[in-house]
Parts: structure tokens; C-alpha cells; sequence
């Protein structure tokens, strides 16, 4: 009866340690491994796991604290169960037979304890932490009293340190979030498209929308007081969707629009539903203007310098650009009319659009 009571509780203990020592090692190993912008990304959009890892990762002596608490713990408990064990078969308490049975245990700790739980956590941080992380909150709160005098020790040695505590890093320099970027598809935080955009935005973001606007003397449009049927006329002709219209007896003065479905719509009103664009300055940004055309909810923006019309933009053509970065399929690109005028196109197969397709 003492050699099965024996042999149950020595194995019930080595179970024990070795899950134990299994998962604080896996953790530990999963922590150093885990991607912080992603956590960071999850975090933000509501994941309220995500927001509990983070926690951790912006205090890592405690995260670091509890494994090196529950590590000892876990070798501990072995060593007990290790030692119940040899009892169990050999009447004897000698130390070399204990050592001798260590010795043999040990590979089996090592191998199920250390190394393929650290492997598996090295190769899936991120599922294998959300997915134990409520087990590693219960150890965390259970061994506070153990693990606060570490911290304690490890922020007072910080405060004498020459050398600042590493804090992460949210706010990235522009190298070091290209650098990140261009691995958010290897690790899952970014479709093809959205890192196209991304790269777009970095590139063409600062670049003057003087540079693609489409200047007063090639724009497409009417004035205010042009009738409704010669109004369709034109947008049919030119094949326009929205018509931009000027002041009265001014070749330069634009500063509205009319969309041709509301013209089709609103057949039987006396007035042109014409739309007032936003003004945007000629030094502005092209990442400036495409905000201030969102914020109005227009299709189109005007580029004053002063009081004085340079050109027109539309929304489409700002997210193309964005969409299409230089040297990608599709990227609008800037060419010469006949009469030697600078207007914006779209390449394809070699060919550059009219001004005309910029406005429908």
C-alpha cells in the first residue's frame, strides 16, 4: 500500500512540475517571439485579450518576474516527485541514488519541460499566448507576493543604470515602419492591397498636388448659366460624369460642379444642382487635399492659389495614385496634349487617357 500511495503521488507531482515547467518555459519563449505591432493592432480595434497582452508587454518585469517564479516552482516540484519516486522503488537514502535517478529523469524534463514547448511557442507566439493567457493571469496574481520583491529589485537596479529602461517604441521613424511593413504580409497583418496603399501613401503622400491637378486651360466644363439640355449635350459628348462649372463670362473662375446623374434626376427643376467644391491651396499636400475633398463629401476640388483658380483634382484620381504607386499597373502618370498642355492620364499599354476620362 506505501509503495502505490508512493508511486501515485511521485507521478501526479512529476505530471505536475513538468506542465508547469512546459508552460512558464513555452511563455517565456512565446513573449520574446510574439509581434508587439500586431498585439498593438489588435489591441486598438477592441480585442480585449490583445489589450491584457499588452499590458504585459509594457510591463515586462512582471511578465518576466512570474515565469522565473513558476519556473522555480515547476523545478521544484519535480525534484520532489523525482525523490518520492526512488523512495517508492529503492529503500534507500542515500544521495548518489538520488542523483542517479535525477540524471536519468533528466532528458524527459528537458525534452517535454523545455525544448518542444519551446519550440511550438516559438513557432506560434501569438495563438499559444491568447490561448493560455488566462492560466498565465491566475499564476501572475498568485504569485504577486513572490514576484513584486523582483520587480522592485529590477526597477531599483534600472533607477542607479546608466542607460535608460527600453520602452517600446508606438510611434515608428519612416525606415523603420517600411521595415516593418514590408513583413506585415509574412506575418498576417496586411493584405497585398493594403500594403500597396501603405507604400503609396508613404510616397506620394508629401508630394505637391500641383503636380497632378489638371490645369484651367484643359478642363472639360460650362458655365452657371449654360442650359440643362446643352448641359447633358456636353457630358454626353465628352463623355463626363461630372461637369465643372465657372462664373459667368470667366474662362479661369471654377468653382463648382454638377454631377450628371442629378441632372437626369431632376429633370423638371428650373435650377442646375451644382455643388460647391472645396478650395484647396496649390502648396498643399496630396494627402491634404484628398482630406479636404473627403471632409466636404465632394467629388472634386478646386486649387486656388490666393484668389486665382490653378486647376481641378478629383477624389478618384487622388486614391489612384495612392493605389497605383510609381512603377505598379495602372499608375497615373502625367502627359502633353497637342497643344503642349500638362494633363494627368492613366497609363495602359503604353497609351495616356485625355483630359476628358479625368472628369468622367
Amino acid at each position: 500500500m506505501h509503495f502505490w500511495l508512493l508511486l501515485v503521488i511521485s507521478g501526479t507531482l512529476f505530471a505536475i512540475g513538468v506542465h508547469l515547467s512546459a508552460f512558464f518555459s513555452g511563455s517565456e519563449t512565446g513573449f520574446y517571439r510574439v509581434s508587439f505591432l500586431r498585439l498593438s493592432i489588435d489591441a486598438h480595434t477592441g480585442d480585449s485579450v490583445a489589450k491584457r497582452l499588452l499590458w504585459f508587454v509594457q510591463h515586462p518585469e512582471f511578465f518576466v518576474a512570474t515565469t522565473l517564479v513558476g519556473n522555480n516552482i515547476a523545478n521544484y516540484v519535480t525534484t520532489i516527485a523525482i525523490g518520492l519516486g526512488t523512495d517508492a522503488f529503492i529503500d534507500s537514502s542515500s544521495v548518489a541514488v538520488e542523483l542517479g535517478a535525477t540524471l536519468l529523469i533528466a532528458p524527459v524534463i528537458f525534452v517535454f519541460g523545455e525544448l518542444m514547448p519551446k519550440n511550438l511557442y516559438f513557432r506560434a507566439p501569438t495563438k499559444l499566448l491568447r490561448h493560455n493567457l488566462g492560466m498565465f493571469q491566475f499564476f501572475y496574481r498568485a504569485f504577486l507576493p513572490f514576484s513584486m520583491p523582483l520587480v522592485w529589485t529590477t526597477r531599483l537596479f534600472e533607477r542607479f543604470s546608466s542607460s535608460p529602461p527600453h520602452r517600446l517604441d508606438f510611434v515608428l521613424g519612416r525606415h523603420r515602419l517600411i521595415q516593418v511593413l514590408s513583413k506585415g504580409h509574412e506575418h498576417g497583418i496586411l493584405t497585398v492591397q493594403q500594403g500597396i496603399l501603405i507604400h503609396g501613401l508613404l510616397h506620394d503622400a508629401t508630394r505637391p498636388i500641383s503636380e497632378i491637378m489638371i490645369p484651367t486651360a484643359v478642363i472639360l466644363g460650362e458655365d452657371e448659366d449654360t442650359p440643362r439640355d446643352k448641359l447633358l449635350e456636353y457630358a454626353r459628348r465628352n463623355n463626363l460624369t461630372h461637369v465643372p462649372i465657372r462664373m459667368r463670362n470667366s474662362t479661369s473662375s471654377w468653382f463648382g460642379y454638377v454631377r450628371v446623374l442629378d441632372l437626369e434626376l431632376n429633370s423638371r427643376s428650373f435650377s442646375l444642382p451644382v455643388r460647391t467644391m472645396p478650395r484647396i491651396p496649390a502648396k498643399a499636400t496630396r494627402l491634404m487635399a484628398l482630406l479636404a475633398i473627403r471632409e466636404s463629401g465632394e467629388s472634386l476640388g478646386v486649387i486656388v492659389d490666393g484668389d486665382d483658380v490653378k486647376g481641378l483634382i478629383m477624389e478618384s484620381v487622388l486614391i489612384d495614385h495612392f493605389m497605383h504607386p510609381e512603377g505598379t499597373p495602372g499608375r497615373r502618370t502625367t502627359g502633353k496634349t497637342a497643344t503642349g498642355v500638362l494633363v494627368t492620364g492613366t497609363t495602359v499599354a503604353g497609351s495616356t487617357s485625355s483630359p476628358a476620362d479625368e472628369i468622367s
